[in-house]
């Protein structure tokens, strides 16, 4: 898989949602591959209604530390504070992008949102700040980022969807929803920039330990488990018997976004959990 990877070294990457965790290993991984990254994350959202996001506000606090902890390794990253489900905010986003540097390579949507419920107990508002923190900020963060890539010559989009954009889960409709929106989103944007030169794939994670994971397994708890009795519930539903971690997304990551005959594709990294 490492055939088509190349250095970074004259390349902008924008990796959004990558303050922390999954995200945050995109954005070593990139620049420890030369580029200049810019990682953004929100400081504070458009909506408290979304019970995981409400308790992770200060996204663009850990972008900045993580910023400023790898520019301490003589690595090209800064931060940048952005709601990805808000247009004048991404806007702002891409202008400065542009402004600062000139030009766009990669643009990584690696942010995401969850909550747990059943239909019949949803409101609407949930559903809908579900959906506008996965799948529509993608577009947001795709329509501004088209003309930066095109006129930089082309490059590659990597969407996050999950292996919940692959199967059901119960209490998660809404999040299943938005994250299998994103896979459908990813091919028909591939299709629509072919001619372009900029490629567009998509990332299906399984179950990384994350913040997130953390939320939807307190939230899954049975009576008497412990948390711990809990991961390894999960463990036993995972194929290869092991759980994923960042660095194995970011590795994804980088290898689509540097294969150049790669396009419309939405890879799971699961360990054999979605199965065609």
């Amino acid at each position: 898989m490492t055939t088509h990877l190349r250095r970074y070294d004259d390349r902008v990457v924008l990796v959004v949602g990558g303050g922390r965790g999954i995200g945050a290993a995109v954005v070593e991984t990139f620049a420890r591959q030369g580029a200049t990254v810019v990682v953004s994350d929100a400081e504070t959202l458009g909506s408290d209604v979304n019970q995981y996001r409400s308790m992770r506000v200060g996204g663009y606090a850990a972008a900045r530390e993580l910023a400023r902890n790898l520019r301490d390794k003589g690595l090209k990253v800064t931060a940048a504070d952005v709601d990805a489900g808000d247009e004048a905010s991404v806007r702002t986003l891409l202008t400065g992008i542009d402004e600062d540097h000139g030009r766009l390579d990669v643009v990584v949507n690696a942010f995401g949102v969850t909550h747990v419920s059943k239909v019949e107990d949803m409101t609407l508002a949930q559903f809908e700040s579900v959906v506008l923190g996965n799948l529509s900020g993608v577009f947001l963060v795709s329509k501004h980022a088209i003309p930066l890539l095109r006129r930089s010559g082309g490059g590659a989009m990597v969407n996050f969807s999950s292996i919940s954009g692959r199967m059901g889960f119960a209490k998660e409709a809404h999040y299943c929803a938005a994250k299998f929106g994103v896979v459908g989103f990813t091919a028909s944007l591939a299709k629509e920039l072919s001619a372009s030169g900029i490629r567009v794939n998509a990332v299906c994670p399984g179950i990384v330990r994350t913040n997130m994971w953390d939320y939807l397994l307190s939230e899954f708890v049975r009576p008497g488990e412990t948390p711990e009795e809990c991961w390894e519930r999960m463990r036993a539903l995972i194929p290869q018997g092991e759980f994923q971690s960042p660095q194995d997304i970011a590795d994804a990551v980088l290898y689509l976004a540097s294969a150049p005959r790669v396009t419309g594709q939405a890879i799971s990294i699961d360990g054999g959990m979605a199965q065609p």
